[in-house]
């Protein structure tokens, strides 16, 4: 190079300069220069990824948050919002909330925790300041249609999966208006938009369960989980939710007052997807042993000898997943639950209940009877007697046995000293303060 002249060496800096820049336009050329939307590999790559910045400018260029921006103080700026966000809730500006809770989302499009708290913030917390239940809805929808926004966004992180299936299973399914948000998710309240219907954009066949709606995020949840790991809960017990739902969804068909046939049919598919598909997973545990669930004594040995342990160490490891996921538990209430004649039983004790609420105090005390004699019948088998401790049967039983009760004493009878199930009545008197005061609300 020293024998170069002057010119030369800036003849060969300057085809350096450009051989060197052939790449980084290559790599860099913003989309929609070629006449295409495709543009440079780093444009592709932010495009695929969502991560461009080209949604700032949605910013308002006068704000404060703006300012912070220009300064590098992005953290900052979002911390600004979100306490803005606490005021204009507890002002009830809802139309600045929500637009406030788009800059946020805007300077944060993949910092996930900002999506989960925000939706969350939506459905549970701005709802509930409502009067009106169709009100209530909408703001639950709010917050679901955002997570689902946040996941569309990430679509990669599991996480946002499984708050979007918590919304519409454990909020509108477990919320204190469950029974109008369950029917409001497969009718809408505003029918002239969604015709009777539900708003296609959470519940896409219009007329499907919420609890059902519910699963199918759970499932993608668990998909993506497979590829990235999740932060909310131990592993297990994340990809039992699937499970969770479809027994959720057959214990809301029964709250509702329908049991034989497409409930039983639901609690069949429960006990399939608990047992066949939950425990039948490969799980990974601390002690570096590959077991599953749903494993009989052959399973142990085969466990045994794979992992290179004693079947006592495969068992100490079952033991302890089992416990942490209540496996064996939601395993039997599925296999009691799934047979006709438990259905029967509800049915009877739903009727009774009927009957009482109507002052038919002799059919009702005669469809209580029945559906405890039923009851009584299928918790005296040995496989079934660790549901005597099962909190909801054991609720549903008790109420059943105070209305029965109280149609002797209506009619000014004396009530027998036997009765069915009064073992387990015996034992759970701690929970009549609860049932007396529901009983003195009807």
């Amino acid at each position: 190079m020293n024998n170069l002249t002057s010119r030369q060496r800036k003849t060969a800096w300057f085809v350096a300069i450009l051989v060197l820049l052939i790449p980084v336009v290559l790599l860099g050329m913003p989309a929609g220069n070629t006449g295409s939307d495709s543009g440079g590999v780093l444009s592709d790559l932010r495009a695929e990824h969502d991560l461009g910045e080209s949604k700032l400018g949605q910013i308002d260029p006068t704000s404060a948050t703006m300012n912070l921006l220009l300064l590098g103080l992005r953290g900052v700026a979002v911390n600004v919002l979100r306490m803005d966000l606490d005021d204009y809730k507890d002002r009830k500006d809802w139309a600045q909330m929500q637009a406030t809770t788009e800059a946020v989302i805007t300077l944060q499009p993949h910092y996930i925790e900002v999506w989960r708290f925000l939706g969350w913030n939506l459905s549970y917390n701005v709802s509930a300041e409502w009067d009106s239940v169709p009100e209530r809805y909408y703001w639950v929808k709010e917050g679901g249609k955002f997570l689902q926004r946040g996941e569309k966004r990430n679509n990669r992180v599991p996480e946002l999966k499984w708050e979007a299936g918590r919304t519409w299973g454990h909020k509108i399914g477990r919320s204190d208006e469950w029974k109008q948000f369950r029917r409001f998710f497969v009718s809408d309240p505003d029918t002239k938009r969604f015709k009777g219907e539900g708003d296609r954009e959470i519940n896409p066949a219009g007329t499907m369960d919420n609890y059902l709606v519910a699963k199918s995020w759970f499932v993608r949840s668990n998909a993506a989980e497979k590829e990235k790991d999740q932060h909310i809960m131990m592993r297990e017990l994340f990809r039992s939710y699937p499970a969770k739902s479809q027994i959720e969804y057959a214990d809301a068909l029964q709250r509702e007052g329908k049991f034989e046939g497409v409930t039983v049919a639901a609690w069949q598919e429960a006990f399939v997807d608990w047992t066949t598909q939950f425990g039948k997973e490969e799980i990974h545990t601390f002690n570096d042993c590959k077991i599953f669930l749903e494993a009989n004594e052959d399973d142990v040995a085969q466990m045994a000898r794979n992992s290179k342990v004693t079947e006592s160490v495969i068992k100490r490891e079952l033991v302890f997943y089992q416990n942490t996921s209540n496996y064996l538990h939601w395993r039997l209430l599925c296999l009691a639950e799934k047979e006709e004649e438990m259905g029967l039983a509800h049915r009877l004790l739903f009727e009774g209940e009927q009957l009482y609420d109507q002052a038919e105090h002799e059919k009702a005390r005669a469809s209580l009877l029945m559906g405890l004699q039923k009851f009584e019948e299928i918790l005296g088998r040995d496989q079934f007697r660790p549901l005597r401790a099962e909190d909801n049967l054991v609720e549903e039983i008790m109420w059943g046995i105070m209305l029965w009760r109280q149609t002797y004493l209506i009619l000014r009878l004396p009530v027998p000293a036997t009765f069915p199930l009064k073992e387990l009545w015996d034992q759970n008197q701690g929970r009549l303060p609860n049932l007396q005061s529901r009983f003195n609300h009807l």
